[in-house]
């Protein structure tokens, strides 16, 4: 995996039927009281990746046999794959790396996948459409046509077996993120045209029905950091200078994205970058950023001399650690930023809101961050914690996360020791009460964030209940767009909406003025929305 030898991966010779067990004891994890492991779906083939369905269903790719498949809480995995990706090259840290569904889905049925191919050998990263079951209401299969595929970039060197990144996901500004790691090519991270050790920031909501292929500017938002080089692949790089960014994770509250980087022999570094600027402007890097490899692995260097002179204004982490101090540690993997869902029943306790998270994958510590100054740093332990900065133990072989609609941290674990098909799907859960609701007489309130809304809006709203609706009305009263109590996220002041300035069927709308109307227990709350572009 990143940045890592490990034993080679390989395809197993024999698929076993996925055991599918429902809140099962962990697989000798340990997190600290108040909190239980419970282990979804078993024997799975190299679960790699891991993503939310709107219905709740969660679909993850299996590295080594190119197949997507989807679990449902309760019914186990179906048998019929989601899609087989033909031409997958496996073996190391090649194979099917990421998936991502598309943010309004399902009027936009598209899941997105980075992968090598095996011939020629490159990185391609490529849409499908979805079809059958989409609303996970039906007796259908949810699949996906091959011959659908739509590559918005087919043509990445990949030379080395390794540092290939894998991640694609979607941030709040409802664009494509995509990590790629230089491929064992140090300079190649310092080279803004080679697509090498970048992150890249994608527009795939014009691209038309597939099959296709993308051009570049076709996928080049207009406001990438680098979209006035004469290159185009350098149009699309947001960061660079990473080794091999295998999980990048959006933080879709305060808009971020938090980038997990593994070193080459000393540090591993987890990096935070601002993907849009608030007033005032963040003490973090922001797009555009060089986080200094091959310079430096975290903050220590220099090395690399071979690749040239440092350059200024490199970023730093917002926090590492020194993988020689811990035994076998050897990769960070990006968990990313925990948020409670409003209506989770597993939502965990309001002191986590916004805290950050990352793991080993090889020695199976697990972080929770905290802010300290202007970096990040291990929160103070609590009770049943295994050790003092660790939070968490026995997450080996875990290669993603996510937080669910339940307020529950889903992660993938693609196997344990190597062996075939013991990879599983599991979630942390909070086992303490939950603080009662405000009561119904309470004030119902709702507020824009930042007046006027530029491109997007946050609406803050205060002792809402379920069910809850919020509803978006034009200059002449007709609803635009509809938020249910599901739809809400947790801000740092109490539930949010955040939109994107589309309508109900994904298209922009015009500036102008708006009214929002929350709507809560018998009572009404209504908001002004005056929106630019």
């Amino acid at each position: 995996m990143p940045g890592y030898d490990p034993p080679v991966l390989r395809a197993s010779a024999v698929l076993l039927v996925p055991l599918v067990l429902l809140a099962l004891p962990a697989l000798g994890q340990t997190v600290p009281d108040g909190f239980a492991v419970q282990t979804l779906a078993l024997g799975l083939d190299t679960p790699v990746a891991i993503e939310f369905l709107p219905d709740g269903r969660v679909l993850f790719a299996e590295q080594l046999t190119g197949l997507v498949r989807v679990f449902r809480e309760g019914a186990g995995v179906q048998t019929a794959p989601v899609l087989a990706v033909p031409g997958v090259a496996a073996g190391g840290e090649r194979g099917l790396l990421g998936i991502a569904v598309d943010p309004r889905f399902p009027t936009r049925p598209y899941l997105y996948v980075h992968y090598t191919v095996a011939t020629p050998r490159h990185i391609r990263i490529a849409r499908f459409t979805l079809a059958g079951d989409l609303t996970g209401t039906g007796d259908v299969n949810l699949t996906a046509d091959p011959a659908s595929r739509y590559d918005l970039i087919d043509d990445i060197v990949d030379v080395a077996d390794n540092h290939n990144g894998g991640t694609v996901r979607f941030a709040v500004d409802g664009l494509l993120y995509a990590s790629l790691g230089e491929d064992g090519s140090y300079c190649r991270a310092q080279d803004t045209t080679a697509l090498g050790g970048v992150v890249l920031r994608l527009d795939a909501s014009k691209l038309p029905p597939g099959p296709g292929r993308a051009f570049r500017a076709q996928i080049t938002p207009f406001d990438n950091p680098f979209v006035s080089r004469p290159d185009s692949n350098a149009r699309l790089v947001a960061v660079l200078g990473l080794r091999n960014p295998f999980r990048i994770q959006p933080d879709r509250v305060r808009n971020w994205l938090v980038i997990g980087d593994p070193g080459e022999g000393t540090r591993e570094e987890l990096d935070v970058v601002a993907l849009r600027l608030p007033t005032p402007r963040p003490a973090l890097p922001e797009m555009g950023a060089d986080f200094g490899w091959p310079f430096f692995e975290g903050t220590f260097g220099p090395a690399h001399g071979e690749c040239g002179p440092v350059p200024p204004g490199l970023a730093g982490p917002a926090f590492e650690y020194d993988r020689t101090a811990q035994l076998g540690g050897a990769a960070i993997i990006a968990a990313g930023a925990y948020w409670p869902r409003p209506s989770g029943s597993y939502d965990w306790p309001a002191a986590y809101s916004g805290n950050l998270f990352a793991n080993d994958y090889y020695s199976g510590a697990l972080y929770r961050l905290v802010p300290s100054g202007s970096v990040w740093a291990p929160a103070p332990p609590v009770a049943g914690q295994p050790a003092p900065g660790t939070w968490g133990a026995g997450f080996t072989g875990v290669s993603d996360w996510t937080v669910g609609p339940d307020g529950a941290f889903w992660f993938c674990r693609q196997s344990i020791d190597f062996a075939a098909n013991t990879g599983s799907i599991g979630r942390i859960v909070n086992t303490q009460p939950p603080p009662p609701p405000p009561p119904s007489s309470a004030p119902l309130s709702l507020a824009l964030r930042v007046s006027p809304a530029i491109g997007s809006a946050i609406l803050a709203m205060a002792n809402a209940t379920r069910p809850a609706v919020l509803t978006l009305h034009d200059a002449s009263g007709r609803i635009v767009r509809t938020f249910h109590d599901g739809d809400f996220v947790t801000g740092a002041q109490g539930p949010e909406v955040h939109w994107d300035g589309r309508d109900a069927d994904g298209r922009a709308l015009r500036p102008g003025l708006y009214v929002a109307k929350l709507e809560s227990a018998g009572r009404t709350a209504t908001a002004r929305v005056p929106f630019l572009r």
